[in-house]
Parts: structure tokens; sequence; C-alpha cells
């Protein structure tokens, strides 16, 4: 009898001993899980925030842990792919002149990631921002700040706007104050500007009698919001250089940004213009008109190719 007690002692030792070795080390991988997950949680803000390299097309939330362990920093987003990529519009007014062109670029992410990117180009202003996304349901909901302006000061505001698709796969913007704009697919290029813009030209004076002013335009490849444009004028008593970003460019006509003054000798003799048209006239010519202006003096420029 002493012995069947003394090994039923031993077993259950043994059996304690056993079922408190597991516990702990269960009790270590839930810990471990939990640190893992604090961990992530961590770094999930910064991972919302930033969108990703390139679109997914992807639709549902990625969990923190999930984007965390991904190598390529990409994270999943809430957006619809067809919202996604590059869109262009215009606004016009009631005589159907155009009074902005807008460029919209639609990253993927969550909310509270900036999946927006604007350049709006305006008569005399250039704007850039970003949109940070509060939601997605039926529609897109974003809050915009600006971010850059040309000339600087010029841009201000900001809002909530709404961004929903339509059947024919278009894109409506809408602002806080109801006004809206329709878009379309855009390509996206590094090399945007036709080859038969690029090049130097001078301008062809007009009038009965020659004149001691010249003006010189130098045209080069370069994405939209990079500087394509550089002009130079030159006269008796003043010196100006000037330069301009595009803002879009198709094979009649290119838009520039705003006419930003680099160089002034003297220092008041020159000033910044606003947007331009620069359209070809003819295989060697070429003809600059000022945006949003109605002055006789701001008539369309004739240059023709130099050399």
């Amino acid at each position: 009898t002493g012995l069947i007690v003394a090994a039923s002692v031993a077993a259950v030792a043994l059996l304690a001993g056993g079922i408190t070795y597991a516990a702990s080390q269960f009790g270590s991988d839930e810990s471990g899980g939990k640190d893992d997950k604090a961990a992530g949680s961590a770094s999930s803000p910064a991972q919302e925030r930033t969108p990703s390299a390139e679109p997914s097309g992807t639709t549902g939330e990625a969990s923190p842990s999930a984007a965390a362990a991904d190598p390529t920093g990409a994270v999943e987003g809430v957006i619809a792919s067809e919202y996604l990529g590059v869109w262009e519009g215009v606004d016009k007014d009631s005589d159907g002149d155009t009074t902005a062109v807008r460029r919209l670029t639609i990253t993927q992410g969550n909310v509270g990631a900036d999946v927006v990117t604007t350049f709006n180009s305006f008569d005399s202003s250039l704007c850039t921002g970003s949109g940070e996304l509060i939601s997605f349901d039926n529609l897109m909901v974003v809050e915009t700040r600006i971010t850059a302006g040309i000339p600087d000061g010029q841009c201000s505001g900001g809002g909530r706007r709404t961004i929903r698709t339509s059947d024919d796969s278009t894109l409506t913007w809408t602002d806080d104050e109801g006004g809206s704009t329709v878009l379309s697919r855009a390509s996206e290029s590094e090399t945007p500007v036709p080859a038969e813009f690029l090049g130097t030209w001078e301008s062809v004076a007009t009038g009965g009698s020659p004149s001691t002013d010249r003006s010189t335009l130098v045209l080069s490849q370069g994405a939209y919001g990079k500087v394509v444009a550089r002009y130079v004028q030159d006269g008796p008593s003043y010196h100006c250089e000037d330069e301009s970003v595009l803002v879009y460019a198709n094979s009649r006509e290119l838009r520039l940004g705003p006419q930003v003054n680099m160089v002034a000798e003297p220092e008041d003799g020159c000033e910044d213009g606003n947007s331009r048209l620069v359209r070809m006239k003819g295989a060697d010519g070429l003809t600059l008109t000022w945006v949003g202006t109605n002055d006789e003096d701001d008539a369309p420029a004739t240059y023709r190719r130099k050399g």
C-alpha cells in the first residue's frame, strides 16, 4: 500500500509539473503576440498616412500588423480601383471661356492618409495641394490643403471636397460651395511636350518701324509642374529673365503656368505675368497668348524658330 501511495503521489506531481510547463509556454506565446500587435499598432499611424508608391487597385482595409510585415511598405486601402489614377478637367464661365485647368491624382490609401494630389491652374496662379481621405463608401470625401503656389502667396483655401465616379467613366469633383468639375482620365508622361514645340524661338517685330527690343523663348521637355519655358526680354533700358512650368500639353497647344521673373535689371524694371498659351503657327512659327486678359497690349505675340 505504501508503494501504491508513493507512486500515486509521484504521478500527480509529474502531471502538475507538465501542466505548469505547458501553461508557461502558451502564456509566453500570447504575450509575444500581444507585444507584436502593440508594435504593429505603434507603427500603423505612419503606415496609414503614407500612400502606397503605386496604386494597388484593391479594396479593403489592411491590418497594421500585415502592413508592418510587408517589406515593400505597400499599404492596401479602401479606395475602389476605378477612382485611382490621373484625371483632368476644366472649369468654364458662362461665356464658355476656361477659368481653371484641374489635374487630380488619386492613389490608394486608408482613412487619414493623403490620397489626392491637386494641380490647379488659374489665370494668374498655379496651386498644388493634397487631400486627406475622410471617408470612402458610395463616394470619396477628402479634406484638402494648399502645399505650394506660383507665384508665392497667391494660393489659399482648401477644405472639404467630394469625389464621385459616373457611369460614363468620368469623375466629378465638388467643392464645399457646390461648384463642380467633371474630369476624365488622363495619361501621365515624363515627356509630354510634342517635339515640334521644342527649341529656341525669337519674337517677330510687328508694326512699321524696327524695334531694338528682343524677346527669346526656349521650350524644353519636362513633366507637368516642371519648368519648360524660359524667356529673355532685352531692350536698351532693361533686361528680364522669366520662367514658367508646364500645366498641360497636346498636339495643338501648351498651357504654361504664370510667368515668374527670375532676373530683373533694373530691379523694378520687370514683373511677373499671367499664365500663357503656346500654339504652333505653321512648321516654324508659334504664338504666345496671355490667359485672362483683354488688354490690347497683351495681344498674341508671334515667334519664329531660331536657326
